[in-house]
């Protein structure tokens, strides 16, 4: 599974990426927004692990920046270590939410619970390749 972990914390980034690499997902590491962006548009992850809390946007506006692309062959993760507001649940609807600190095996339990949807859409081109 192609999975982009967008996290600025990099200890945390690590042991996650670590984790994820050991069970033979293809784990990219982006520490702001921008990088998630910019290596969204090189190649659409069938899983995006987005912390809301990031450096230069929240990953709310990531988000929203992918909504008016085609979010909806896109699996969202959010990890956060404040708690949620139903209103920003209701606007995005990600997959599922975790807050941190988590278990990584509670991570890894939502990865394989994604795994046949997400492999379904891994061959499908970004939402604004010039290819299509």
């Amino acid at each position: 599974m192609n999975i982009l972990l967008v996290e600025d914390e990099a200890a945390l980034a690590d042991v996650i990426a670590r984790n994820l690499r050991a069970r033979q997902h293809d784990t990219t590491i982006a520490a702001s927004a921008g990088e998630a962006i910019a290596s969204m548009a090189e190649r659409w992850p069938d899983v995006l692990i987005l912390d809301v809390n990031l450096p230069d946007l929240t990953g709310w506006e990531v988000l929203r920046r992918l909504t008016a692309l085609d979010r909806s062959r896109l699996h969202v993760i959010v990890i956060s270590a404040a708690p949620i507001s139903p209103k920003r649940i209701e606007e995005f609807k990600p997959l599922r939410i975790l807050q941190k600190p988590f278990p990584i095996l509670a991570l890894v339990r939502m990865l394989d619970e994604t795994g046949s949807s997400a492999a379904a859409a891994s061959d499908a081109e970004a939402p604004w390749s010039d290819e299509s």
